[in-house]
Formats: structure tokens, C-alpha cells, sequence
């Protein structure tokens, strides 16, 4: 009986290190991809297995996964032209003070 046990055991250890390997190298196939061929690979794998509406969680998911945590570009153009803007404002402020400076001098 213990023998069968160590064996079931061994068995764990030797498909769990397989997996991690497989995981491994799935990423790094993924990670030599474009976003549009990720999801093109994607679509090929789980067409009829899955909707369209899960299909197109999934490859967001998987995109987002493989190209890290970082938000979409469009978010840091959009803080970018809220800190322009403020500064803008800023500049104006500034610049209406010193007027108001020079006038009374």
C-alpha cells in the first residue's frame, strides 16, 4: 500500500511540474504574438466551444495577461490633456496676476 501511495504521489509531483511547463511555454508562444494574432489563435481554438461574447472576454483576458497589467495608451493621452489643460488655467492665472501686478505699480 505504500508503494502504491508514493507512486500516486510521484505521479501529482510529475504531472503538476508538466503543467507548469506547459503554462510556461504557452506564454512564451503567446508573448512572440501580435494582440491580433492572439486573438485570431484564440478564436481558432474555441470556435463552437464557446459564444462570441465569451470568446471576446477570453481574448481580452488572455491579451491583457500576456502584455502585463498595464492600461490601454488612450488612458495616459487622456491624463496628459487633463494635466495640459490645468496647466493652461494655471498659466492663465498666473499671467492675470502679473497684470494685476503691473497695473497697480
Amino acid at each position: 500500500m505504500k508503494s502504491f501511495l508514493k507512486f500516486v504521489f510521484m505521479l501529482i509531483v510529475v504531472a503538476v511540474g508538466a503543467a507548469v511547463v506547459a503554462s510556461i511555454v504557452s506564454k512564451k508562444k503567446l508573448e512572440s504574438m501580435s494582440d491580433d494574432e492572439i486573438r485570431e489563435y484564440l478564436a481558432i481554438k474555441l470556435t463552437g466551444k464557446v459564444g462570441d461574447e465569451q470568446l471576446a472576454s477570453i481574448q481580452d483576458a488572455v491579451v491583457t495577461g500576456v502584455r502585463g497589467k498595464t492600461p490601454p495608451a488612450d488612458h495616459y493621452v487622456e491624463e496628459v490633456e487633463e494635466a495640459m489643460d490645468d496647466l493652461d488655467h494655471v498659466v492663465d492665472d498666473v499671467a492675470d496676476e502679473a497684470e494685476e501686478v503691473a497695473a497697480t505699480e
